[in-house]
Order: C-alpha cells, then sequence, then structure tokens
C-alpha cells in the first residue's frame, strides 16, 4: 500500500505543478490587451476499491490522488483603456474579432489594429481583419457581399452626386413697392460634380401680395416649358406665407421642378426640384412655408441642396456597430466597410494559440456572423483597447494555495519514503 502513496502524492505535484504553470502564465499576461485568464479545475482519481458494495455494508474506497480536469478561460469583461488612436477597438461584450491568420479564420479580443502600405487593415501580428466592404446600388454599406479582409485606400475619392432639390429659406419684404427686386443664389452639382450657380430673381408685381420669380444658370439652357419651368408667379396670403404658386392654391405641398440640358461639361441634363412648403414633423401641425413675405428687410437664411461633388478621404472613425465611416473633405461622410464580430455557443471551446487567437473547435461550435452590426455580441469601443482581465490579488491567492497543495503532496512522499526506511530497517 505505500508504494501506492508515492503516486498518491505524484499526482499532487503534477496536478498543482499544473496550476502554478497557469497562474504563472496568467500574470505573465497581465499587461496583454484582451488576455482572459485561465483557471485549473482539479477531479479525484478513484480507481482502488478495497471492498466492494456487499449487501448493506458501504463500501470501502482509496483514493489515488488527484488530476488536472480542465484548464478554463475566464472570459469576463477586461477594462476598457483609451489609447486616442482611431484604428484601436475594444468590444463592450461577448463577441470576438474575426482576422485571417495565415487563410485560416481566427478570432481575437484584442483590437490592437492598423493599416498596412497597401491599405489593409491588420492586427499587431499582421493577420488580416475581416469584414464586410463595399456599397449596393443603392449606396448603402453591402452586407450580404460576404466577408473578406478589409482593404481602404487612403486617398480614395467619393463619388459625386448631382442636385435634385434646393430650398431658399427666404424673406421678401411685405413692404416693397412693384418693381423692387431681389435675387438669391445656391452653389448646385451637375452629374460629374461640377460646381454651378443656380440664381433666381424675385420681383414685386403690382398685385398685392404677388411676385414673380425668375431662375437663370451659369450653363447650359433653362427649361421655358412644364412641367419644367424657369418662371412664374407667387403669392403670400395675410399672414405672410406663401397661398398660391403660379396661380395655384397651395394645399399641403408645393414645388417647382427646374429643367437644364446643354451643360458644356458634357454632364447630364439636370431636374431640380425648388421646394417651397416645409412637411412639419408632427404630422397634425400644419405644414411651413420656406418662403414668406413679413415686414421688414429682404433675407435669405438657410440655404439647401443635396447635391456634392466628388471628394478626398480624409479621416476614419468607427461608430458603435463596427461601422467604418469614411470622411470626405467635400463634408461627406460614408460607410466603407463593418468589422466582423463573431460569437460562439461555447466559448471554452475554443483552442488558443500565440498572438491571443483563438480556433473554432468542434467544442466551441462555428462561429456566428452577420452583417447586422454587432447587436448582442457586444458595442465597439474605437480609439481603445480591451486591458487584460487578470486580478492581481486573486492570481497571488492561488499561488499561495496551490504552492501548499505542491508542498504538500511533497511531504506525503518524503513522509511514505521514510516509513519505507523504517520497514526496510526491521530486518537489521
Amino acid at each position: 500500500m505505500l508504494t501506492g502513496s508515492f503516486y498518491t502524492g505524484l499526482s499532487g505535484l503534477q496536478s498543482n505543478a499544473v496550476a502554478l504553470n497557469v497562474v504563472g502564465n496568467n500574470l505573465a499576461n497581465i499587461n496583454t490587451t484582451g488576455f482572459k485568464r485561465s483557471q485549473t479545475n482539479f477531479s479525484q482519481i478513484m480507481s482502488n476499491t478495497i471492498r466492494g458494495i456487499s449487501g448493506a455494508a458501504n463500501p470501502i474506497q482509496v483514493g489515488l490522488g488527484s488530476k488536472t480536469s480542465e484548464v478554463v478561460a475566464k472570459h469576463e469583461q477586461g477594462s476598457i483603456q483609451t489609447t486616442g488612436i482611431k484604428t484601436h477597438l475594444a468590444i463592450q461584450g461577448t463577441g470576438f474579432f474575426q482576422v485571417s491568420l495565415g487563410g485560416v479564420n481566427a478570432y481575437t479580443r484584442a483590437g490592437t489594429f492598423g493599416f498596412d502600405e497597401e491599405g489593409v487593415m491588420v492586427a499587431a501580428s499582421g493577420a488580416n481583419v475581416q469584414g464586410f466592404v463595399g456599397t449596393d446600388s443603392n449606396g448603402n454599406l453591402d452586407v450580404n457581399g460576404g466577408i473578406q479582409d478589409i482593404q481602404i485606400d487612403l486617398g480614395q475619392s467619393s463619388s459625386p452626386r448631382a442636385t435634385e432639390l434646393v430650398r431658399f429659406i427666404s424673406n421678401l419684404s411685405a413692404e416693397a413697392v412693384a418693381g423692387d427686386t431681389y435675387p438669391a443664389t445656391i452653389e448646385v452639382f451637375d452629374s460629374k460634380g461640377v460646381s454651378h450657380q443656380l440664381g433666381v430673381l424675385f420681383t414685386k408685381n403690382a398685385t398685392v401680395g404677388e411676385w414673380t420669380y425668375e431662375f437663370s444658370f451659369n450653363d447650359g439652357t433653362v427649361s421655358t416649358t412644364l412641367p419644367t419651368q424657369f418662371d412664374g408667379t407667387i403669392t403670400f396670403d395675410g399672414n405672410g406665407n406663401l397661398s398660391m404658386l403660379d396661380g395655384t392654391a397651395i394645399a399641403t405641398a408645393a414645388n417647382r421642378t427646374i429643367g437644364i440640358s446643354g451643360l458644356s461639361t458634357g454632364a447630364n441634363d439636370m431636374l431640380i426640384t425648388w421646394d417651397l412648403i416645409q412637411q412639419a414633423s408632427d404630422p397634425l401641425d400644419p405644414p411651413s412655408s420656406l418662403i414668406t413675405s413679413y415686414g421688414g428687410n429682404h433675407s435669405t437664411g438657410t440655404l439647401f441642396q443635396d447635391g456634392f461633388g466628388s471628394g478626398i478621404l480624409q479621416d476614419l472613425d468607427f461608430d458603435q456597430e463596427g461601422t467604418l465611416i469614411g470622411f470626405f473633405d467635400n463634408g461627406l461622410s460614408l460607410e466603407l466597410a463593418r468589422i466582423a464580430v463573431a460569437t460562439f455557443n461555447n466559448v471554452n471551446g475554443l483552442k488558443q494559440t500565440d498572438g491571443g487567437f483563438y480556433l473554432p473547435t468542434a467544442a466551441s461550435g462555428p462561429a456566428s456572423v452577420d452583417g447586422e452590426g454587432t447587436g448582442g455580441k457586444g458595442s465597439i469601443i474605437a480609439s481603445s483597447l480591451e486591458a487584460s482581465n487578470v486580478d492581481i490579488a486573486e492570481e497571488f491567492t492561488s499561488l499561495i494555495i496551490h504552492q501548499r497543495g505542491y508542498q504538500s503532496n511533497s511531504r506525503t512522499i518524503t513522509t511514505v519514503d521514510s516509513l519505507l526506511q523504517e520497514a526496510l530497517n526491521l530486518k537489521r
């Protein structure tokens, strides 16, 4: 029996040695970005039965020590630390970033990302960060095109958009007399992104509350026929609000379409809607006039048009859904890509590899990734990193416990050795 005790003590030494190694690894990674500490769990080895169950007698069993049943990662949230680097990302939640590691999909919580010389988004280890890239036919981020490496041309241009809607929020003085004029001009863009000046001249008529309008364009020809035209009349009621457009009473909406053709840039013909009535955000409220005729001076406040010229990418940032937004020097912001964030049914089934990466296994189940943002996977925090979740006090406490466990099992071995020595001394 005594020789069996050697192996019982040895099993305890081995188990606690593994635990000490795990604690040491935790402490070594106390400053490793996105690191998840591990915990060693033991189980009893029970296979030596001196007497089995016989009738009502209790079995007599002697354990043969302990073994390491599992080393499990503790996936609690680490603290979020701001770095000020926009491509550094942290996940507040349960998800993992997906990367391509040597052509194999891997997953990580360490968001130390940046761009290489070719504009590919890469992790600190060189793995390519993956996500959803490109836009659909409507200009929206295409989340159905499959997951791929994120690559951004940091000097790329945005496509222009021709102006289709304009608003002049103006006041034509109610004190004006017949023949008084007031001009207003707005910058618009053709289909090639070239800037033009669209002007309108308001002239007071002799009829009370009535003005004529006439549009001009610095290039091409303005249409003179319906449904597109360049001149007409507007009439204001006793409150100074727009009441008639081209002799027709206004109910809830009013606009006129201005047609422009023959642009010298070779751009497509333009159809620009001149909007005169602003619908209220509350459907129970009445619409309001964008052009009024109150007392005082003529004035033009806000000008609005929905076109823009081409622009050069100037800056990047991420929102909480992991969407990479590009900011262009023409004032446009576009969704360029979206980081792929994955979840697993059993995160403890993931296999850890060098560099803070995880690989899926049969135990973890496959990764679940979609393009609809992070959803229940958590939120993305830009310009930040997730710190290691190692707790020094807890690790030092575990260090002491496993040290004592190792020492106690070594005492078992030395004690059994002394007893065997005594048994050998019986024949002197």
